[in-house]
């Protein structure tokens, strides 16, 4: 039994010992980082900044009055990654019309997973509160340590293995706030004389008109088809039938329905067809709904109303 308990004992205070000299390894590595890219810059004459973090950057600002990235806001940029030895790893998607990320404050989405894949390590610190220093137009270098690049040693590889500084060259092409997209989206498909609530961002235009037919009221049961987009790409992630519950405009939605697509339905007659878009407030907000819709999405809606 003794013999045991030593051997366990003898077990364990080697895998603590392990487990220390892997962190003392791992520390020292991230103090040669930091001093390989400050060595880096100044040969380089660079004039980068550094974040408590050892985040390193460098800002060429286009126009200081441009549009800086909100919360929720979508920014399309492109980017190379780069070894210090200029050996290029990575870059924006062969090279065309880049990444779309979404800004946002990173403590407000911790443990949502539905959000864009950010592939630059580091660069919401740039986006967020209390930087944002991150312009439309702007050209921005990352200087990442190994310990800022959320590599594992699973997902490293040959030309950017696990321990070494990766430098990321981004160039910002365009921001959009939600209000931008849903703009966009109106103009590209030529969508006329769409009424907009000015206090909630709701848009709405009948397509199928029966001036005759009874308007629908604050609970009444109605069958509603539809079609659901997103805004953003116009990639189509839903249709079919529904049975609602209407509640006035002013409620909130009942039968499973988020409050955009309640309040364009409380604005029909029965038997006629609307196309209505709205931003995330009236959807689903920063939870986004699983893969299909990313949180901060405006979505775009065709529906018709039938009577239950």
């Amino acid at each position: 039994m003794k013999k045991s308990a030593i051997l366990i004992a003898g077990i364990m205070m080697t895998m603590f010992a392990c487990e220390q000299t892997e962190e003392l390894f791992e520390d020292r590595k991230t103090r040669e980082n930091r001093a390989d890219i400050r060595q880096f810059v100044t040969a380089n004459r660079i004039p980068a900044d550094s974040l408590r973090s050892g985040l390193y950057f460098w800002i060429q600002n286009a126009n200081p009055n441009a549009q800086k990235p909100q919360i929720g806001d979508e920014v399309l940029f492109r980017y190379v990654a780069r070894r210090l030895d200029g050996v290029v790893v990575d870059s924006s998607q062969a090279g065309i019309n880049d990444i779309f990320i979404r800004s946002f404050n990173s403590r407000d989405l911790q443990g949502v997973m539905n959000y864009r894949f950010n592939p630059v390590p580091s660069f919401e610190e740039l986006l967020s509160p209390p930087q944002e220093r991150v312009r439309e137009g702007d050209k921005v270098s990352l200087f990442v340590p190994w310990s800022l690049r959320n590599t594992t040693a699973s997902s490293a590889s040959l030309l950017a293995p696990l321990y070494i500084p990766i430098r990321y060259d981004l160039e910002i092409l365009r921001v959009r706030t939600e209000e931008e997209q849903m703009d966009d989206y109106v103009k590209t498909r030529g969508i006329l004389n769409m009424e907009r609530d000015a206090t909630t961002g709701l848009r709405f235009l009948r397509t199928k008109s029966y001036p005759d037919s009874t308007q629908i009221k604050a609970n009444d049961e109605v069958k509603v088809t539809y079609v659901g987009r997103r805004v953003r790409d116009n990639v189509q992630f839903d249709s079919g039938t529904l049975d609602v519950g209407v509640v006035d405009p002013n409620g909130n939605a009942r039968g499973s329905v988020v409050k955009g697509f309640n309040d364009g339905i409380a604005k029909l007659r029965f038997g006629e067809k609307a196309i209505v878009i709205f931003p995330s407030a009236l959807g689903y907000g920063l939870q986004g709904s699983g893969s299909k819709i990313p949180a901060y999405s405006p979505l775009y809606f065709e529906i018709e109303v039938k009577k239950k």
